[in-house]
């Protein structure tokens, strides 16, 4: 090539799905020495997804450790990207982080909308991270395909159904946002809300006032820090069962303090025993003194929370010290 565009490279794939695959792993890469950009030539597909394509949206599947750190962003859009391809071939994947959409996961499935409904099947009232993700096919998608199919032959006496839209959910006399409604539709998973066997309480009546003194006095300062731009870097805490597990195999996690009423599920149970089997083989102490929402309000948080490691304990040593000497490790 020369003239103005002089030095670039043109490499031509058979369909769309190819090409953004090839984005995806080229762009970014140094080659030489120097860094590449690959995009697509023509800027008219940029946005477009592949003709027959269908976008289902997951709402409630981010936690908050995602929207302040990019690592663990990245790690969570691989976790459902590997989920998705169980339903379909998947183009695209990409996470909302802002504006009025933020947390929502779009993901693209070049099949159509077989795959597409496999996958709300699927995903819908699944359970991640400890959240109840809620999935729908996306209005553009879902209008897209009612227009072809209008525009399509009947087939034999195949009946055709309208699906109506949801009444609006309220909260006092506002109406709540559907994307947050839809969250609320799905139904929730029974929890006796009693500890489970996994959980040995101390028996020391000294040590829950002290652990609920100490994680919130670590809140206070990590949340008086946030913006710096190092904050992230020296946190005194981590939340959910995947940020936890990898502050234990890093060596970052001196303390777990663990709800002890998780949820009956396979995928936090596996997630369950890999902490308490790392925490053993590091020697690392587990807590199980409070309840998802007692552990959450410790915080100074209305969630609930299943799971926190404790990377700093300055600011609140002399409570991580006393809870030590309680767990007779000191």
């Amino acid at each position: 090539v020369t003239g103005s565009e002089k030095g670039n490279i043109y490499v031509t794939f058979n369909n769309l799905v190819a090409a953004r695959k090839a984005i995806e792993q080229l762009n970014g890469m140094v080659v030489g020495g120097s860094k590449i950009i690959v995009s697509l030539h023509d800027a008219s597909l940029q946005n477009n997804q592949p003709v027959g394509s269908v976008e289902v949206i997951l709402n409630n599947v981010l936690n908050e450790n995602d929207f302040e750190d990019e690592d663990c962003l990245n790690e969570s859009i691989e976790d459902i990207s590997n989920l998705a391809r169980k339903y379909g071939q998947v183009g695209s994947v990409y996470a909302e982080t802002s504006g009025d959409q933020s947390g929502m996961v779009h993901i693209e499935y070049v099949e159509g909308m077989t795959a597409a409904q496999q996958a709300v099947k699927g995903l819908n009232g699944m359970v991640i991270g400890g959240l109840i993700v809620s999935a729908t096919i996306s209005n553009d998608s879902a209008s897209n395909h009612s227009t072809e199919s209008a525009n399509s032959p009947p087939s034999g006496t195949q009946a055709q159904t309208e699906e109506k839209d949801p009444e609006p959910m309220l909260s006092g006399d506002k109406i709540i946002p559907e994307r947050f409604a839809a969250c609320k539709r799905v139904p929730k998973i029974p929890n006796p809300g009693v500890p489970r066997a996994y959980a040995s309480k101390l028996n020391d009546e000294r040590a829950i006032p002290i652990l609920i003194e100490m994680l919130g006095e670590l809140m206070r300062l990590q949340e008086r820090n946030k913006g710096d731009k190092n904050a992230r870097a020296r946190r005194r805490l981590v939340m959910g069962l995947r940020e936890v597990a990898r502050g234990i195999r890093a060596r970052k996690v001196k303390m777990v303090v663990m709800a002890n009423n998780l949820d009956e599920y396979g995928a936090i149970d596996s997630k369950l025993q890999e902490i308490l089997d790392m925490a053993r083989a590091e020697d690392v102490p587990v807590i199980f003194e409070l309840n998802k929402r007692k552990l959450g309000k410790a915080l100074g948080k209305s969630i609930k929370v299943s799971v926190v490691g404790v990377q700093n304990s300055d600011g609140a040593q002399e409570q991580f010290k006393k809870l030590r000497k309680i767990m007779g490790l000191i």
